[in-house]
């Protein structure tokens, strides 16, 4: 069919919804077909019509710059069809689905149609091409295109008539039926791949079986590969909506080793048409213009192949910056680095910066992620795709940290190039040289009624600076540079040539004698006053999903109900805030209102999971607890009959998903009511886990197998041995079982043989995809599978044996967590929150106050993802995009942290005998230079 030319899209975030109500009044008027907002998506439904369960569903690509045509052409052939679709509702959210963050089995799908029998699916496929034939959009990787170059794609899946089932790991997966009544995963692989039992309709079609334009074969690739006649591809080395990074031989040059990037089509496109392409054949010319100065990767050929494009580089020995400097400060056994060990690389820095200036170019995207640290310790550029020239109109991108304030990332609205952006990407380069973190400051958004101001960023790039300097000599001699290239105002930050003048003469570093304390002032109470608000202002029992916001992580997403990443744990962490007064009657109100929900839908889930953290357990336990200070008997009865009925016989043995944590929450409402039938129910989790198998087929609690164990992944407390030891603990405790003492005795000399050194502090394996285990324990310092979740096991030990082993390794694990807190997240399970909370048992089992000062100079590292929101200074993500309110994932943890460590009192979901004093007045830093039980 004939097109007019392309027109760019209306800028207004609803102006596809204005498309679709036109459309509606112009073909099925006053029919009444039903339109629904869900998250990103606008639904639109004919009138009485009903989904089935699953099948052959379609779905179209678009780009902004064809988006309202393709929405135009499509939705009116789908009506005339009178079939249900959705739609991404606004030009934000369609740029989220061509982004190359985008997960690649949902990238690109604008549209989809969900036809309710084949033969209106074959009908819709023909009519929807020939209706958006010639319109440009990204192929659809988890799909079939309907022919070569069209934006119609299909695939088997579900359409939304079955609930997503809850799997044994704690997430949901949307599920198909298969013919003899078995659940499958509904998988969007990033390639087409139907059930095998799922018959697609004939199709009258040229071409119609050809791949859904992966690169190969929908982004895997199969051995070998020659790209474009030359390149021969050895391996992957990561995939992403964009497309793959290959390690190729070129067969050209005596297979000399390159790199190979590719470009999708339409990927990251913009409305004027610029796309990932373009990106890559900017790459290309700034690689040739740098070439003969020798501070990026060689160029060595672009070309297309199968429509996409793609880039070879040489290949060069080394490592990013950011792992390079991160690897550094963890294998520095003192107090971190010397500024002698980072001054050298930090002025070839300053020279890489100042020769692509000096070319008239800037680099826009200044990043430790996009410079390589050859084996001789030369940096060198290695993503140059959106370098441009000074004062060249150019829309925001940047790397979360190393961005500079004026630039508007996410936005398609342009501004020059300058190059004061990359000063301050120098700058927080620098300051992860020198420390290893990334120098994030989420942005303040006030509320409307403005009373409370933003704060200053410069003073808050000083206070961050300052505070990590105390760990780090080498940022305490870069302080004055490094503040004054992340300046706020571009034009106060010091050129290159300022740059280098204060690298070749930096100021003496003090004595450890002479040196200052910290003294950044870091308002502790704020944030715990300010989380309990946040926590009472985002109550929203309207909701049928959670009372609070529960996101999705990492595109999966949990039990709502769930501790890890729901709202069981923050319900607990109200009712604590509650019962200490904080709010007065708001928190008590807010306490009964999530509380009464919570009851009115717990049991609408049919999988009742057992663990203490992605099952019910905890969930069960926070609500008995929330019931019991209510004094409402009728809930706290009904949540002491749910626990009763959770599994003591599962498959999995550890703390957060099995019977470990479920003997745990037993124990607990055993102490609290008395009821023997809780004490009979803790026994048989003993039971089950006395024969329960690792994921090598040994028993976790045997006693030879505990002492020869190889398997790196079964050393931590969240999903391993130091949890369950943990519980065995407990029970030896609670029901007077000596051989079970004997039990988590043997665990914890298992643990100690299977330690590792860690300078004065200590570390365990832990394994992984990788394969590395002992590389992973030097940044695994967490909660979950780290130093301080097995510490938090060996104190108690310590404590039940008095045997000084225990003791003295739970104070190296308190060690290596301390070392490590600037390296952290804020979360409990593997972060700030956790770490400062096994910091806190080790003050409150020892009685030494210097572990308590640990723990307070977390508050110190938690300050810097702190952000405001609403006027209320509230702990974010560190990806900045919403606000996470759990315990495990979210700020509930951190909230919990502050409350013990001012308030004292139990540790979190742990059925201890001892209790942790109050201190009112918390230090934010700590007051020695080292503690006292350094050893």
């Amino acid at each position: 069919m004939a097109l007019a030319p392309l027109a760019g899209p209306v800028g207004d975030d609803h102006a596809y919804r204005g498309v679709l109500a036109r459309l509606l009044d112009e073909f099925v008027p006053g029919e009444g077909w039903r339109t629904d907002i869900r998250d990103l998506w606008c639904v639109v439904t004919p009138p009485g019509a009903g989904l089935r369960v699953q099948g052959w569903k379609i779905h179209l690509s678009a780009t902004p710059r064809s988006a309202e045509r393709v929405l135009t052409a499509a939705v009116g052939v789908v009506l005339r069809e009178r079939a249900a679709f959705k739609f991404a509702h606004s030009p934000g959210r369609l740029r989220s689905l061509l982004s190359p963050r985008m997960d690649r089995g949902a990238g690109g799908k604008f549209i989809t149609v969900y036809p309710d029998d084949d033969a209106r699916f074959v009908r819709l496929l023909a009519a929807l091409h020939e209706a958006t034939e010639g319109l440009e959009g990204p192929a659809v990787l988890s799909d079939r295109a309907y022919r070569p170059g069209s934006l119609v794609h299909y695939r088997y899946g579900g359409f939304g008539g079955l609930p997503p089932r809850l799997e044994d790991d704690g997430f949901y997966v949307p599920v198909l039926v298969a013919p003899d009544g078995r659940w499958t995963p509904d998988t969007r692989n990033p390639w087409f791949s139907p059930p095998e039992w799922a018959t697609l309709p004939a199709l009258a079609t040229d071409g119609a079986n050809a791949h859904g334009g992966g690169t190969p074969a929908g982004g895997r690739v199969p051995s070998p590969v020659l790209l474009g006649g030359r390149f021969l591809v050895r391996e992957a080395i990561r995939h992403s909506n964009r497309g793959g990074v290959y390690r190729a031989l070129d067969r050209h040059d005596g297979d000399r080793r390159t790199v190979v990037k590719e470009a999708r089509p339409h990927i990251d496109a913009r409305p004027d048409g610029i796309d990932a392409r373009d990106h890559l054949r900017n790459e290309y010319r700034t690689l040739t213009a740098l070439e003969p100065l020798g501070i990026a990767v060689r160029p060595v050929d672009l070309f297309e192949h199968q429509g996409h494009l793609f880039l070879a580089e040489e290949e060069v020995p080394g490592t990013t910056l950011y792992r390079w400097a991160r690897e550094r400060v963890l294998g520095e056994p003192g107090r971190g680095l010397a500024a002698g060990q980072v001054l050298p690389t930090a002025r070839s820095l300053v020279e890489l910066v100042a020769a692509v200036h000096d070319k008239g170019l800037v680099i826009r995207d200044f990043a430790p992620s996009n410079v390589m640290v050859t084996p001789d310790g030369d940096p060198l550029l290695i993503d140059t795709e959106f370098v441009a020239a000074v004062a060249e109109p150019v829309t925001g991108v940047g790397t979360p940290g190393f961005t500079a304030p004026e630039v508007c990332l996410g936005s398609d609205r342009t501004s020059p190039a300058t190059a004061a952006a990359d000063l301050y990407g120098l700058g927080a380069t620098l300051f992860h040289l020198c420390t290893g973190f990334v120098p994030l400051l989420p942005e303040d958004r006030p509320g409307t009624t403005r009373a409370v101001a933003p704060r200053s960023h410069d003073e808050r790039v000083r206070q961050l600076v300052t505070a990590a300097s105390e760990d780090s000599p080498a940022l305490a001699v870069l302080a004055p540079l490094i503040t004054r290239l992340m300046r706020e105002d571009p034009e106060e930050r010091p050129a290159p040539a300022e740059a280098r003048d204060a690298l070749h003469a930096p100021p003496a570093q003090p004595t450890a004698a002479g040196k200052p304390r910290c003294r950044v002032p870091v308002d502790a109470g704020r944030l715990l006053t300010d989380g309990w608000d946040q926590l009472v202002a985002a109550l929203d029992p309207s909701s049928d999903r959670a009372p609070w916001p529960v996101p999705a992580i990492g595109g999966q997403r949990f039990d709502p109900f769930a501790v890890q990443a729901g709202v069981g744990g923050t319900l607990e962490v109200l009712r604590r805030g509650a019962l200490t007064g904080y709010g007065g009657q708001r928190l008590l109100d807010a306490l009964r209102t999530a509380l009464t929900w919570l009851d009115q839908r717990a049991d609408r889930e049919p999988r009742q999971l057992p663990g203490l953290y992605f099952g019910r357990a905890g969930t069960y336990w926070a609500m008995y607890e929330a019931a019991d200070t209510l004094g409402d008997e009728e809930i706290r009865r009904r949540c002491a009959g749910r626990a009763k009925r959770l599994p003591t016989v599962w498959h999995e043995a550890d703390i957060t998903h099995g019977l470990a944590g479920n003997g745990l929450a037993q124990l607990h409402l055993w102490r609290r009511t008395g009821d023997e039938e809780f004490r009979d129910r803790a026994e048989r989790c003993v039971t089950s886990l006395l024969g329960a198998r690792t994921s090598q087929g040994g028993r976790w609690l045997d006693p030879e197998a505990m002492r020869t164990t190889t398997d790196a992944g079964d050393h931590g407390f969240a999903h391993g041995l130091a949890g369950i030891a943990a519980f065995v603990l407990a029970a030896a405790r609670e029901l007077d079982r000596p051989d079970l003492l004997d039990i988590a005795v043997r665990g914890g000399e298992s643990l100690l043989d299977a330690a590792r050194e860690d300078g004065a502090g200590i570390r365990w394996p832990v394994a992984g995809p990788e394969g590395d285990g002992d590389e992973r324990a030097r940044i695994s310092c967490w909660w979950c599978n780290g130093a301080p979740g097995i510490g938090t096991f060996l104190i108690r030990l310590w404590r039940a044996t008095g045997d000084d082993r225990f003791r003295d390794a739970a104070h190296r694990a308190a060690v290596s967590a301390h070392r490590r807190r600037w390296l952290l997240a804020h979360t409990h399970c593997h972060g700030l929150a956790g770490n400062g909370e096994f910091l806190l048992d080790m003050a409150a089992l020892t009685g030494e106050e210097a572990y308590r000062d640990w723990a307070a100079d977390h508050v110190t590292a938690l300050w810097h993802f702190c952000a405001l929101r609403e006027d209320r200074l509230v702990v974010v993500t560190e990806s900045d995009t919403e606000l996470n309110h759990s315990y495990n994932l979210g700020m509930a943890g951190p909230i919990g942290f502050l409350h013990r460590l001012r308030h004292g009192g139990e540790r979190w979901w742990m059925t201890d005998d001892f209790t942790l004093a109050a201190r009112n007045a918390p230090r934010a830093v700590r007051t020695t230079q080292e503690p006292t039980t350094e050893r």
